[in-house]
C-alpha cells in the first residue's frame, strides 16, 4: 500500500476540490480527472474498526453490491496510507449521475421515477442489502436510467431478505432523516413511493410494513408542513 507523506498530501489537496470535510480535516476530495479520494480515520481507540477498518468495509461493500447487480462506484483505483493524518484513503472512479436529492432540488424527479425508487429500495431489501445510511443523498440516478448507491461504508448484507425489524429501522431512517423522504413535500409522490415499495417486498412482510409505512408517511408529511 502506497504512503503519502505530508508534503505530497498537501500538494494533492491543493490540486483537488475538497468535496467534504469536518473538524478532523478533509473527508472527500475530487480530482481534476473526475475521480474521488475518500479518507477514513478510526473514530475510537477500541472499536470494530481496529480489526475491520472502514476503508476495507467500503471496498468490500462495493464488491458485494456489484455481485448483486446493484450499481455503485465503478472501480477502486488505489488504497493509500496518509500516516501524518492517521488516515487511510480509497481512490475510486465514481458512479455517474445525480443523487435523488439533487434531482428533487431541480424539480426533475417525476412520479415515474418515484415509483421506480420505491421498487429499487424494495429490491435492495429482497436481496438482503441493509444500508443504514439510506437517504436521498446516497441514491444516484444514473445516465442508464438505473438507481445505484454511493457512500457505502455503512452497509451489510444478509444471506436472505432483510428481516422485518431491520426493514422498519431502515425505512424509519429513510422517512425521517434530514436527507430522507421528508424532503418531498408532495403527498401524491409519497403515496406512489409507498405503493411501489409494498408491491415489491417479500409477501410475508407486506401487511406489517404497510401499516408501519402509513404511520411513517403521516409523520413525514406533518414534518414537511412545519
Amino acid at each position: 500500500m502506497r504512503k503519502l507523506n505530508k508534503n505530497e498530501y498537501i500538494e494533492l489537496v491543493a490540486k483537488s476540490k475538497v468535496f467534504e470535510a469536518d473538524s478532523f480535516g478533509e473527508k472527500v476530495l475530487r480530482f481534476s480527472d473526475g475521480n474521488y479520494m475518500k479518507l477514513f480515520r478510526r473514530k475510537r481507540l477500541f472499536s470494530s474498526a481496529s480489526f475491520y477498518p472502514y476503508w476495507l468495509r467500503f471496498v468490500h461493500n462495493a464488491s458485494k453490491l456489484k455481485s448483486l447487480n446493484v450499481p455503485t462506484l465503478r472501480s477502486v483505483i488505489e488504497v493509500v496510507k496518509v500516516p501524518h493524518a492517521k488516515k487511510t484513503a480509497v481512490i475510486y472512479e465514481p458512479l455517474p449521475g445525480f443523487t435523488v436529492k439533487q434531482l428533487l432540488q431541480k424539480n426533475s424527479f417525476n412520479d415515474e421515477l418515484m415509483k421506480n425508487l420505491g421498487t429499487f429500495i424494495a429490491n435492495l431489501h429482497k436481496k438482503g442489502i441493509y444500508f443504514s445510511s439510506l437517504h436521498l443523498g446516497n441514491i444516484v440516478f444514473t445516465p442508464k436510467g438505473d438507481f445505484g448507491l454511493i457512500d457505502i461504508t455503512d452497509l451489510r448484507t444478509f444471506p436472505f431478505a432483510v428481516p422485518l425489524f431491520a426493514l422498519k429501522t431502515n425505512m424509519r431512517y429513510l422517512f425521517q432523516s434530514r436527507q430522507g423522504l421528508r424532503l418531498i413535500n408532495d403527498e401524491n409522490k409519497i403515496d406512489i413511493f409507498v405503493s411501489a415499495y409494498i408491491k415489491n417486498i417479500t409477501e410475508r412482510n407486506k401487511t406489517k410494513m404497510t401499516d408501519f409505512l402509513l404511520t411513517q408517511r403521516k409523520t413525514t408529511l406533518n414534518q414537511s408542513k412545519t
